[in-house]
């Protein structure tokens, strides 16, 4: 998937999107035991949500993304901040430069995730750490709804490239992925979590704002989008007019020899 396509509504993502995963992002942070000084390098770190959690723990963060919008929202939210405009299967990094890396949701859109991986350990110290998170099985999530709306857009116009957000979401597959690199599993778990918008218009531009959103209005413009996600949405309508989807997201943690 391209860096346009994520990056088309950079301030959606970054204030309707990114905020509902604060609590897998609080999970994650806190099983990294981060600290004052720690080096964490956030792999695809969009809009720099997650990642200015990081430096309030007091880590030395950078964060790497292929999006240059989402990458110009993150240095507004993290100033200091080393942030690099890359894709996540060859990281412009040395070896064993940072104590942990973590890739939210990312690594299912890498091109080879074996290989973002494989950077991913190559980039921390020995013992250092690596943090992998992903949505659990599709049936498992309230949101599943919305990109199955979608996906009739994106395939009866043939856009290039793929939407992948379940690719790893089997079980054991983080487990599996991560083993790929020579990694030892250290931590592993799940983080039920509410997507939740104050109505229907936020919620839509939400999805939107995501990559499979961008594919589908470049496939059948954004009127037969928000269509179909109007009436997907509609079972999460709740009487105060507000939406909320129940998610649960999977992540393991674990360690570089």
């Amino acid at each position: 998937m391209s860096a346009e396509s994520w990056g088309r509504r950079p301030r959606d993502w970054a204030e309707l999107a990114e905020p509902s995963n604060r609590p897998l992002y609080e999970e994650v942070l806190a099983r990294l035991a981060l600290g004052p000084g720690t080096r964490l390098l956030d792999i695809g770190c969009g809009s720099g949500y997650a990642l200015r959690m990081a430096a309030e723990l007091g880590a030395a963060v950078s964060g790497l993304d292929l999006t240059p919008k989402l990458l110009a929202i993150a240095r507004e939210r993290v100033p200091g901040a080393a942030l690099t405009l890359a894709g996540m299967d060859t990281l412009p990094f040395a070896d064993g430069g940072f104590d942990a890396a973590v890739g939210f949701n990312a690594f299912p859109f890498a091109n080879t995730p074996e290989t973002a991986v494989a950077e991913a350990a190559r980039v921390v110290r020995p013992g250092g750490l690596v943090a992998a998170t992903t949505f659990a099985e599709p049936e498992r999530n309230e949101s599943t709804a919305l990109h199955l709306a979608l996906e009739p857009l994106r395939a009866s116009a043939r856009v290039d490239g793929s939407h992948l957000p379940y690719a790893l979401s089997a079980p054991g597959g983080l487990e599996t992925l991560l083993a790929t690199a020579g990694l030892a599993p250290v931590a592993a778990g799940e983080v039920p979590l509410d997507w939740a918008h104050d109505n229907t218009d936020r919620a839509i531009r939400a999805v939107l704002a995501s990559g499979g959103g961008a594919m589908a209005i470049e496939a059948s413009g954004e009127a037969a989008a928000r269509s179909a996600l109007a009436e997907a949405i509609t079972p999460f309508v709740q009487p105060d007019g507000a939406v909320v989807m129940r998610n649960v997201f999977r992540y393991v943690i674990a360690r570089r020899p």
